[in-house]
């Protein structure tokens, strides 16, 4: 109840503020001015934005982000899902007597959090599959409270296909030789069972077991035609082992059923570790949209006609569990990632979003505030080295100082060759825009080809001859 009081007050100034605090386009708010107009009649109602955690607009965000990375370094090499382990030593040495892990939500986030810090530095740091190139995840929580985290790792060397069982199993380990890794896939990496075993199993869906369950078996690993291996599962009679479990009865079961794995990994954590390889970019889009797609919901009701109220909206849907709620009072991140992704504005001329209030629009008018865009303009000015970049890469080598509205160079990173500037490994992204709106899609496809461009009228240029739209520069270009 606390974390919703939180949030609650969080919204409520959102909403609040919505008459106070608007937006418009500059050149909008302009001629307003101009020609004498009530600044209280223009602007547009404000509505959840991306910096709110958990919102719609923040997920997109984070979806384009990563993104950001195919379209840089390609497909990521592995995808792997980490669950908390309520059962964890750390865990129950911590609870009173009579008391259960679900009991102490406060524990098990606190547990997990340093879980994860230490299970993305074993990734990233450690080099265990190869040097990293870079990664993110995200946390989400079951519905019972268990957080788990989805993580994506781009590695510097590409995992061929016949090493994939060094890296993966997806079978039984034998108990003689590795007792240990045994006990733990025993424990956490079998997946029901269902169907005939159990038909009611959370996951059958009419009659069939929604994760493919069980698997088919076989000799060797292949891969398949969506974009994951199918993981070598061999029988009793081809080497494969067989295991013993309890589920209201004793049951023996094959590797039919076991959740692929990494040995490792696996020994280190003690927990329900997915381990998957991404061979295929068919699997990216749907990957990039399962980390960050939030929670799960179904909504039903009546409004208004036009009635659009985003706050609202995200209460209705929103879900919060006891681990969440403890979570987020303690202000621990959903979402990381290495490296950073700056984002970067795409407007028309004078076509800059503004936020404005009745007391300062005249001062908003005389000096608009800059964007990335503009201080871009102006940095190729100031700046010979810029005019050899293109829009997004200008993050490599400048920060953005959001208080001066100014890009600046980087103090450290790697020496640019020929130059007095140092690189970092951050990457730039023009906001998506969608096509339908023509004229601003081209416009920002033009800052994926121009270097250094110091205004609009140098991006409609081609060949010496200035071109009336963005589109015609676009094709006359190409």
């Amino acid at each position: 109840m606390f974390t919703l009081k939180i949030e609650a007050e969080h919204l409520l100034y959102i909403r609040l503020n919505q008459n106070k605090l608007r937006s418009e386009e500059y050149i909008h708010l302009k001629d307003a001015v101009a020609t004498k107009k009530n600044v209280d009649d223009i602007g547009k109602m404000a509505i959840l934005p991306s910096t709110f955690t958990g919102s719609p607009r923040q997920m997109h965000e984070y979806v384009q982000d990563a993104m950001t990375y195919v379209r840089s370094y390609e497909r990521p090499e592995l995808f792997i899902t980490f669950t908390c382990n309520p059962a964890w030593p750390e865990t129950k040495e911590e609870l009173s007597y009579g008391k259960i892990a679900t009991d102490r939500h406060d524990l098990l986030a606190r547990v997990f959090r340093q879980k994860q810090q230490k299970f993305i530095n074993v990734l990233t740091k450690m080099d265990v599959f190869g040097e990293a190139r870079c990664w993110m995840f995200s946390i989400e929580w079951q519905k019972r409270g268990l957080p788990h985290s989805h993580n994506l790792i781009w590695l510097k060397e590409n995992i061929h296909s016949t090493q994939i069982d060094d890296v993966i199993s997806a079978e039984f380990p034998n108990p003689e030789v590795e007792p240990v890794l045994s006990d733990i896939v025993e424990k956490n990496m079998i997946h029901g069972p269902c169907g005939n075993f159990n038909m009611n199993s959370p996951c059958m869906k009419d009659g069939r077991c929604s994760k493919k369950y069980p698997r088919q078996l076989l000799k060797e690993t292949q891969i398949g035609d969506n974009g994951y291996p199918m993981y070598r599962r061999r029988s009793p009679e081809y080497g494969g082992c067989t295991a013993k479990i309890f589920r209201g009865k004793e049951i023996e079961i094959d590797n039919k059923w076991v959740v692929q794995y990494s040995p490792l990994l696996s020994k280190m954590f003690h927990a329900h570790i997915n381990f998957e390889y991404c061979k295929s970019v068919k699997s990216i889009k749907y990957i990039c949209i399962c980390i960050h797609k939030g929670s799960d919901m179904a909504v039903f009701g009546l409004k208004k006609a036009n009635e659009h109220d985003e706050v609202s909206n995200y209460q209705l849907e929103r879900y919060i569990s006891s681990n969440e709620a403890v979570w987020r009072v303690l202000s621990f991140p959903i979402h990381e990632r290495h490296p950073t992704v700056v984002h970067l504005s795409v407007h028309f001329e004078n076509g800059q979003r503004v936020y404005f209030t009745r007391e300062n629009a005249q001062e908003v008018d005389s000096e608009p505030p800059r964007t990335t865009l503009t201080a871009f303009f102006q940095l190729r000015e100031q700046d010979p080295f810029a005019r050899t970049l293109l829009y997004p890469e200008v993050p490599r080598c400048y920060t953005w100082d959001s208080r001066r509205k100014v890009f600046v160079r980087r103090k450290k990173g790697t020496p640019v060759f020929g130059s007095d500037v140092v690189a970092s490994e951050a990457l730039g992204r023009v906001y998506t825009v969608q096509p339908n709106n023509s004229e601003c899609f081209f416009l920002r496809m033009t800052f994926h080809t121009i270097k250094g461009p110091n205004s609009y009228a140098m991006l409609k240029t081609v060949d010496g001859r200035v071109c009336n739209t963005f589109r015609e520069t676009w094709f006359a270009g190409r």
